[in-house]
Parts: structure tokens; sequence; C-alpha cells
């Protein structure tokens, strides 16, 4: 009840937004599992162990330290947040002008709602940080000038080969939505209508010829009831009179951050660098 009435206290766009990044978005990473069976660690059960077990230290090596040093974890965060999803839109393919494209679609998202929104965003950023976010600015600064440069390429690109102009679409449209709606409302969007879709998406037409789509279903199902489980856990605890938000934006962002590092690794490192015939039916579309 106590955790109900505080839920009540918040914003109603902050709580439908953040409920959203819970709800739609926060289960696309419990299809890790599937992909690690997929990959061969359940061939013997001390493997799937040691899977779980790696998953769950490093993400609790994230939250401490978060707590030893938030700002420095938060701009940590935020860069590899930018190039998670930039690797996720961009077009299959490497070379110098597929990384422009990653950090102009991840920088879009990251840097363009922080600095587009810079006084909401900063009252977020002093929560996950709880204290001074100077350095989490002057960082975000520094990274803005590379994306100018990457948004410029992909404007080029998109104006002069037709094989680029969906994604410059692409952008055009994320920035029309991130300049007029409040940040997390256009972060929320993003999250679970782009990022979470193109990735389940991809995720499961790569695991359509090996697994049955009632065992990915489970164990998504699983990993996803034990996330939502977590982190009421964590709400509950840091929760108090008059602290509803900000305990839930610590809880879904440094939560996120926690999930989003074994999470890289694991689709960004372990899948990217596959067997041939495994990693195209992943990484292509």
């Amino acid at each position: 009840m106590e955790m109900m009435e505080s839920l009540a206290t918040i914003p109603q766009p902050t709580l439908l937004a953040l409920a959203a990044v819970i709800i739609i978005g926060l289960p696309h990473g419990a299809l890790d599992g599937a992909i690690a069976i997929y990959l061969g660690y359940s061939k013997r059960v001390v493997l799937l162990l040691r899977f779980v077990l790696l998953y769950v230290v490093a993400a609790a090596l994230v939250v401490a330290a978060w707590m030893a040093a938030p700002a420095v974890c938060l701009l940590i965060f935020l860069v590899i947040s930018m190039l998670h999803f930039g690797l996720g839109d961009a077009r299959p393919g490497g070379g110098w002008e597929g990384f422009l494209e990653a950090v102009a679609h991840g920088g879009l998202v990251v840097a363009g709602i922080s600095l587009i929104h810079r006084d909401e965003v900063d009252v977020i950023f002093g929560y996950l940080v709880g204290g001074s976010t100077q350095m989490v600015w002057q960082g975000l600064e520094i990274l803005a000038v590379i994306i100018a440069i990457a948004l410029a390429f992909c404007v080029i690109k998109g104006v002069t080969d037709r094989r680029w102009r969906a994604g410059f679409a692409e952008l055009l449209l994320l920035a029309v939505l991130f300049v007029f709606t409040p940040p997390l409302v256009g972060f929320a969007v993003y999250f679970c209508l782009v990022h979470t879709v193109r990735h389940v998406r991809t995720v499961l037409s790569g695991l359509a010829a090996g697994m049955s789509g009632r065992m990915v279903f489970t164990q998504a199902a699983l990993f996803t009831i034990a996330s939502w489980l977590a982190g009421a856990v964590a709400f509950w605890l840091l929760a108090s009179p008059g602290s509803a938000e900000s305990a839930l934006l610590r809880v879904v962002f440094i939560g996120l951050a926690a999930l989003t590092v074994p999470h890289m690794i694991l689709v960004d490192g372990l899948l990217r660098n596959a067997r041939p015939s495994l990693k195209r039916r992943f990484i292509s579309r």
C-alpha cells in the first residue's frame, strides 16, 4: 500500500514513460538467455549456471561501482548506451561510415535528448548521481562535437545516396520527437518502439531455426519477472515520503545500466564475434 501511495505522487507523464520502459522495453534484454542458449551455453548445466552467475555478477559490479563513483558511471553509461543504440540502428556493415552512422543514431538519442532538455535532464542526472552533474555535462558537450560531425555526415549521405535515406528519415523523425516531447517520454517512445522492436525482431528471426517459440518465451518471461521483482524490492527499500520520483528514476536507470553491461557483452561482443553463419542470422536485417 505504501509503495502504491508513493507511486501516486509521481507526475503522470514521468510515471507512464518509466512504466513503458519497465513493461515494454526491459523484456527485450530478457532474450539474452535465449541468445546464450542458442550460442551453446546450455550444452551443459555447468555452462548455463556459469553464464547466469557471470551475468548477475557483472550487473552487481555495475551497481557497486555506481554507488562508489556515480558521476563517472553515469557518463560511462551514457557513452555505452549511445554505442549500443547506434549499433542496433545503423545498417549492417563496418568501417568508418558504419561507425559514424552508429554515433549519429545513438548520439541523437542520448546526447540529443539531454542537451535539448538540459534543465529537465539535469534534475534527473542529479537524482542519479546524488550530487554535482558538472562532469557529466562536460563529457556530453565533448561528445556533442563528435556527434554533430556524424550527424552532418548522415545528412549528406541521406541527400546524396538513396541507400541512406531510410536512416536519414528516421533521424529526422526522432529529432522532431525529441524536440517536442518531454525527455523521458521521447526516450520511452524510442526505447520501446524503435530499439526494443528492432532488437526483438532481429533476435527472434535468428532464433527461429534453432529454438521453439515456447522456449524463447519461457526463458524471457523468467528473466523479465526476476528483473521486475528485483526492481520492486529496490524501490521499496529506496522510496520514502517525498522521494518516490527520485527512487523510481534511480531504480530504473541504474538498473538499466547494470543490465546493459552484460547485455552489451553478449549482443555487441560475443554475438557479433560468433561464427559467420550464426552471426548473419542476428545481425542482417
